[in-house]
């Protein structure tokens, strides 16, 4: 269990607010250009014998984290059932747009995507309901892994990530620290991932408001305070691979940035720093494509996933994400445990989503934030 944490009530789209439940808190609740053959083969006549194959199409992140989804999950899977998994890497932006063309030409040609919380509710018209029932492994998984259009995957954050060596007197804690340049100077990166609302939310906790009552967005102030740092913002990073990349080479100082991405740096020996203080939870399910050809195959990988827990482990140490395997949760040694978002600690200091808000202003903040970026 992930302490007092429980994703029971997670069951229906109404209620994807609460991806995690605290004890006094309800915290509600990712990358490369997909290649042009990949959009060929999911709008072309490639997907009935895709289907007569032993393949399935799982789309996720590239870099590091895909290898490491390939190492654990689909290598081991192939070997056991000789399924194939075929694995397209894409953000979440670039996720939904292929699907809503692969639906328009009545071709899915993907069977399992990586969806956030907010997606289950906002594109749940792409999305095949799922019959836990089928999933004979989910007394493995956390209490409530199991929604009503996606199986929870992986726990981490969005989180402040500094370079160290730059601060030696100590580096930003908050995100009024990571807004004051003259106090903490050097150029800094963000992200521009498909989800506008992260920036946003660290906008205003930097302008003051508190971390759990950011919901409704106040978008004119947000937008204004991220005025006041856009002279600073080196890169607005589209991949984790990116941002990683960036402060490897010295080119900012510090990022807002998945949380597994900075603990992926650290323990390639770099003197980086990653802080949970009003970090954004970052929540990924995995879900099946209504009209996809390979539910079933589909289903015996999502069964398969919640399976073998030193896998997870393994998973886990790479990126310091959390997974839906309970009884990986309690392999981890007490040091590794206190460096998870889902450690009580850290969670405590978790900023609060709202996905259906999301949801329901999700093209409006894009289009908003698109023009702002161009300007």
């Amino acid at each position: 269990m992930f302490h007092k944490t429980s994703l029971a009530k997670c069951t229906a789209p109404q209620t994807v607010r609460c991806p995690l439940i605290r004890e006094d808190i309800l915290l509600s609740l990712r990358t490369l250009t997909l290649l042009s053959a990949s959009l060929a083969v999911a709008l072309g006549s490639a997907a009935p014998s895709r289907a007569q194959e032993k393949e399935l199409v799982v789309v996720a992140t590239g870099g590091a984290f895909e290898q490491a989804l390939r190492k654990n999950f689909y290598e081991p899977f192939t070997e056991k059932t000789g399924i194939r998994i075929r694995p397209v890497a894409a953000s979440n932006a670039e996720t939904w747009t292929k699907v809503k063309a692969m639906r328009e030409a009545n071709a899915i040609g993907w069977d399992i995507v990586t969806a956030w919380p907010e997606d289950l509710v906002a594109q749940a018209d792409s999305l095949a309901k799922l019959d836990c029932s089928r999933l004979t492994n989910l007394s493995q998984a956390v209490d409530g892994a199991c929604t009503e259009r996606g199986l929870l995957r992986t726990m981490g954050g969005v989180s402040i990530v500094y370079d160290a060596k730059r601060f030696a007197q100590g580096g930003p804690q908050t995100w009024a620290d990571f807004w004051d340049v003259k106090r903490f100077p050097g150029p800094r990166a963000m992200p521009n991932a498909g989800a506008p609302w992260w920036p946003l939310m660290a906008a205003l906790m930097a302008d003051g408001v508190p971390r759990d009552k950011l919901f409704p967005l106040d978008l004119d102030r947000a937008f204004k305070k991220l005025d006041e740092l856009r002279p600073s913002i080196a890169v607005w990073w589209r991949t984790g691979d990116q941002s990683m990349q960036l402060l490897r080479s010295g080119e900012v100082v510090m990022a807002m940035m998945w949380s597994g991405s900075g603990f992926v740096l650290k323990d390639q020996g770099l003197p980086i720093s990653v802080v949970w203080n009003d970090a954004v939870p970052n929540i990924g399910y995995w879900a099946l494509l209504k009209g996809g050809a390979n539910q079933d195959k589909a289903y015996a990988f999502l069964d398969y996933y919640l399976t073998r827990p030193e896998a997870h482990l393994t998973f886990a140490n790479a990126f310091k994400y959390d997974t839906s395997n309970r009884n990986m949760l309690a392999l981890l040694s007490p040091e590794d445990r206190a460096a998870r978002g889902s450690a009580p600690e850290n969670m405590a200091k978790m900023a609060v989503i709202d996905p259906a808000w999301i949801a329901a202003n999700r093209a409006a903040v894009i289009e908003r934030w698109n023009r702002w970026l161009s300007k």
